[in-house]
């Protein structure tokens, strides 16, 4: 299964057009880790899905007001509090962010995200897409180090041991680490040009590339 991953556009119209040709290989699926937008401009959401091939799945991020996760829901595109079976694996979305000092227009309180994730599926063959990193995850460091991933994402790794996380939201970090038996990749922002190539077969490759 060969997945493309992709996070944090922020309304950069540049990305439609070099999504366009990215677009033109074969791939599984699309899965979008959030921030669609940057506070405003539904109307590039419906120009961003209008070119995304049916087998795509995101989840609203932090900067995505409640008109953006309304449209995700009206396309029938969302992931977010749902759990999707595809092929031999489940994938569970988690969308918005924990708190953060910057007043976002979609955070969540880390006990909500917490017993949300608590009530889905979750198995050692799920997919959680999440926009928010794991807490101290070597992939959720801003500023001077400071780790501002989520605890409920960490403590739900740890728990349950889900196969893969796929994830967005810290626009410094891009890399892929392992958390017990779980795989978290960190995609860097569209915004800045960049996605992942991720390939499930008997193991997992990931390849970060430029847009």
């Amino acid at each position: 299964m060969r997945l493309l991953a992709l996070t944090d556009i922020h309304s950069e119209r540049k990305v439609i057009a070099k999504l366009q040709r990215v677009l033109e290989e074969k791939w599984d699926w699309v899965f979008i880790a959030g921030d669609l937008i940057n506070r405003g401009d539904v109307y590039f959401v419906e120009d961003l899905l209008n070119i995304m091939p049916p087998h795509t799945l995101t989840i609203h991020g932090n900067m995505d007001t409640v008109e953006v996760i309304k449209l995700l829901e009206d396309k029938g595109i969302t992931i977010h509090n749902k759990r999707k079976e595809i092929g031999e694996y489940n994938v569970v979305g988690i969308g918005g962010s924990n708190i953060t000092p910057f007043h976002t227009p979609t955070e969540y309180p880390e006990d909500k995200m917490a017993s949300e994730l608590d009530r889905l599926q979750i198995d050692n063959q799920t997919i959680l897409l999440s926009h928010a990193p794991p807490f101290n995850s070597g992939l959720d460091t801003v500023g001077a180090g400071v780790s501002a991933g989520s605890q409920a994402i960490r403590k739900i790794i740890e728990t349950k041991q889900p196969y893969l996380n796929i994830c967005g939201h810290i626009h410094e970090q891009e890399g892929k680490t392992m958390l017990g038996q779980t795989l978290v990749v960190k995609v860097a922002p569209a915004l800045r040009g960049r996605a992942a190539e991720i390939n499930i077969q008997n193991e997992i490759t990931v390849r970060f590339f430029d847009l």
